[in-house]
């Protein structure tokens, strides 16, 4: 697993989204979001698949028509005492995207 600063990294480097897609874990009663980002709009471009466990909270807007590039994405840790909510994450540029979440993994997709 990688720290949050190196996500936070991968979030800087990759603005292209490519893909997102959300889905219920009917075990653990959760809503999982993936998204597949990339430094690049072109197909074939080298991506990194973060997911996202236990989503809540989200807020979506501006999406389609066309390439969605979120800027300036960053994730941040919360010490609000709950359990479920560790993380948040927001697109600060322009709000296309926030939400908080439990725990995430990284996968490379080549």
């Amino acid at each position: 697993m990688i720290s949050v600063s190196e996500l936070n990294e991968l979030l800087i480097a990759n603005n292209c989204l490519h893909s997102m897609s959300m889905q219920f874990d009917e075990n653990a009663m959760v809503y999982d979001l993936s998204l597949l980002i990339a430094a690049s709009e072109k197909a074939g471009t080298d991506a990194v698949r973060i997911s996202f466990i236990d989503v809540s909270q989200l807020t979506s807007r501006d999406f389609g028509g066309g390439l969605t590039q979120l800027m300036h994405m960053s994730v941040s840790k919360l010490d609000s005492g709950l359990d479920r909510i560790r993380y948040q994450f927001c697109d600060h540029e322009d709000g296309k995207l926030s939400f908080c979440f439990s725990s995430f993994s990284v996968d490379y997709v080549v």
